[in-house]
């Protein structure tokens, strides 16, 4: 079960056909679908395990230009954006490492979900769709500890940890990031 803190997806469908008219794609109709409906989003505390291959997801592309590393736009002027869309793939989560989950979008792979490991630079296989990659993903509730909480956990693991006004501003824009977001179950 997938939870997300959705974007704003006002106008997504417009974007969504001038975005393949620009890359020259057609867009899987379930993850075109789940784009409508919440334009990607942030996915705290979400991890998957599936065919081999774990890690975390932090977010999920979408058409959010005031979320600027989340945003398509944003990545299409990457180099690794370019090699993914050159091998048949679109690029539509990141996880904390770099690494991308992507959907298909060649004759070949088209719809399939694979994940993109850049410090090997290859695809593998995770699952035949988007849905069934969904259904896979574990989420968990995420509330963000107050700046008190977090000093309270530093000082039980680490009697003398240090905590200067860097880290508390860090802390704060979190807390001020996920503070007017709602977090749902994704149904596709």
């Amino acid at each position: 079960m997938l939870l997300i803190f959705n974007f704003d997806n006002s106008n997504v469908a417009e974007k969504i056909e001038l975005f393949e008219r620009a890359l020259s794609i057609t867009l899987p109709a379930v993850y075109a679908d789940f784009l409508k409906k919440y334009n990607g989003g942030y996915t705290p505390k979400t991890s998957f395990d599936i065919n081999g291959e774990s890690s975390d997801i932090r977010y999920f592309y979408g058409f959010e230009e005031q979320k600027k590393y989340c945003d398509f736009s944003y990545l299409m002027n990457r180099n690794s954006f370019t090699s993914a869309i050159e091998n048949g793939y679109l690029p539509i989560a990141e996880d904390s490492y770099g690494n991308y989950i992507v959907i298909g979008t060649s004759e070949l792979n088209y719809g399939k979900i694979s994940f993109w490991d850049h410090e090997i630079d290859t695809y593998n296989y995770l699952c035949p769709n988007f849905k069934d990659f969904i259904s896979q993903i574990e989420s968990h509730e995420y509330v963000p500890r107050s700046i008190e909480e977090r000093i309270q956990g530093m000082k039980e693991r680490n009697g003398d940890a240090q905590v200067d006004d860097s880290l508390i501003k860090l802390w704060q824009a979190e807390i001020d990031k996920y503070a007017n977001l709602k977090q749902e179950k994704v149904e596709l």
